[in-house]
């Protein structure tokens, strides 16, 4: 049963997986909290935006209204510009965000990484996702649940060649998925939020890793 006194709040709420959490929280919690670098308007009135500084979110007091915490932060190389920049985003926001939450008494939070990762990899992408989970694993949160999706599905506000091409393959690669490789089936972004919500309202205590079919499963929930 859902606690409906609780209070969730997003980062990441214009993305793909963000706007759909967005949607589903907004149904079930009378107060939503959006963190964002920028203004967002959205049309639910039960949603509360506010703009921080995710380079110096120390400063920020917002978190300690929150009691779950969901991560969809995300950027790509090319918009990112430079590797290095990539991992300020996808590495450092989202795990001094985690820590910040961590000191302001947030127990239970989830976050999107990738299926793939690994921290020893010679490529950035899953680098660092892989550096990203390693160091959510050392935080004594009672619970965290880390979504390890494949390519994404969704219509994007922005627009990615990259991972357009990618969809259109596995459009065709995906129903051949099966045993081991299941794991690296596209999946709706949609369904990861819903996984996510369940996780983090419902789920057990304790260090979760979810890729394909336990994401599909617990979307159900």
């Amino acid at each position: 049963m859902i606690d409906k006194k609780k209070i969730p709040c997003i980062a990441g709420s214009s993305g793909l997986v963000g706007s759909f959490l967005i949607e589903n929280l907004s149904k079930l919690y009378p107060k939503i909290f959006s963190i964002s670098r920028r203004e967002i308007k959205f049309s639910q009135n039960n949603i509360f935006n506010t703009i921080v500084d995710f380079d110096n979110l120390e400063n920020e007091n917002i978190l300690k209204k929150i009691d779950h915490l969901y991560i969809a932060l995300g950027t790509t190389r090319k918009k990112a510009g430079s590797a290095k920049n990539f991992e300020k985003v996808d590495y450092h926001y989202c795990i001094n965000l985690a820590k910040i939450a961590f000191d302001n008494g947030i127990k239970r939070i989830s976050i999107v990484s990738s299926v793939g990762s690994n921290s020893n990899s010679n490529l950035l992408y899953p680098r660092t996702k892989g550096k990203l989970e390693e160091e959510l694993a050392k935080l004594p949160f009672d619970h965290v649940s880390i979504m390890k999706p494949g390519i994404i599905l969704g219509n994007r506000k922005e627009s990615r060649i990259g991972e357009k091409i990618a969809k259109y393959i596995f459009s065709f690669i995906s129903p051949l998925l099966f045993g081991v490789l299941a794991k690296y089936k596209s999946i709706h972004a949609n369904d990861i939020s819903k996984a996510m919500i369940y996780q983090v309202s419902i789920g057990k205590n304790g260090f979760f890793q979810l890729e394909y079919e336990k994401i599909m499963k617990f979307s159900k929930k």
